[in-house]
């Protein structure tokens, strides 16, 4: 999440869990360190069932994320990352309760195989990453009461692979990244489920743009997430349903003199692609974000 909101400057509960694999923790810029700070403030406006039906909430539930990414320079253009989230969720109405707790966190190293050494009017900056998910944060499987409030994460140890595509023309400036991974099955022994849970593969694609003036940055961001079904080998013994929804953000930050950039976020998930099996939030975002050049 960091790097595009600053370039050119899961089941039901998964679209709104506190980690995940869609968006790493990447230096994009020349720095050799990057430490960011974000806060999110999301609401539930819809679940949407596996067949497509839209059910509107009537009571509130929302979720706030405390999130600390970091990235560092290890040699020449290797790089390594971390992400950790703290969530807390709140829901009112007939099943009203809170739960907080840590989310899942996220490691990645990159490798810049695609350096920018030379202008190009057409080559982009590219980068390759490794992924490794750890789950940290509890699954919708594991909720203690089965109303998911409890859940924070996937709820598997996963690992994928991605690239983080850059590009800027004077004022404009584009991006990409595009990633693919595989969670491991685990077993469950709670009230809910008492087996082993298979999850499969699931994969992203987001694409960016915006406009620079001076020390602001204008911007969007669309991101589609796909997940395959879960399935439960036990008690009770079921077939999961594929997860689908997109993520469209509107983003404006602002580059400080000092090597930092600070930005504000509206992201959306009930505008674009054929969301399925998933909860759409609408949220925001603030985020700080302090690089050390090399």
């Amino acid at each position: 999440m960091a790097s595009q909101l600053c370039w050119g400057t899961n089941l039901k509960a998964a679209s709104c869990c506190g980690a995940g694999f869609t968006i790493p923790s990447i230096i994009t810029t020349d720095d050799k360190a990057q430490l960011a700070v974000l806060y999110t403030y999301s609401k539930i406006h819809a679940d949407v069932l596996p067949d497509g039906t839209w059910r509107e909430r009537s009571e509130d539930d929302h979720t706030q994320i405390f999130k600390l990414e970091g990235a560092h320079i290890i040699e020449d253009r290797w790089q390594a990352g971390l992400s950790l989230a703290f969530q807390k969720r709140e829901r009112s109405g007939a099943l009203a309760d809170t739960s907080s707790g840590l989310g899942d966190i996220t490691a990645q190293i990159g490798y810049e195989y695609l350096p920018d050494w030379n202008y190009n009017p057409y080559r982009p900056k590219g980068i390759g990453y490794l992924s490794l998910i750890a789950p940290t944060g509890r699954s919708i499987n594991e909720s203690e009461d089965g109303t998911g409030i409890d859940a924070r994460g996937r709820g598997f140890w996963g690992i994928g692979l991605g690239t983080v595509l850059t590009k800027s023309w004077r004022k404009w400036d584009a991006n990409a990244n595009v990633e693919v991974h595989h969670s491991f099955q685990k077993e469950v022994h709670n009230a809910q489920v008492n087996g082993t849970l298979k999850p499969g593969q699931g994969g992203s694609l987001a694409i960016g743009s915006g406009y620079n003036w001076k020390s602001i940055r204008l911007g969007g961001l669309i991101t589609w997430v796909y997940e395959d079904p879960i399935d439960v080998v036990g008690t009770p013994d079921s077939q999961g349903q594929l997860q689908r929804y997109a993520n469209g953000s509107l983003i404006m930050s602002y580059l400080f003199k000092t090597n930092a950039t600070a930005a504000l976020s509206y992201t959306d998930q009930t505008l674009f692609g054929s969301p399925s099996n998933t909860a759409l939030s609408k949220s925001i975002t603030l985020f700080f974000q302090q690089r050390w050049q090399r």
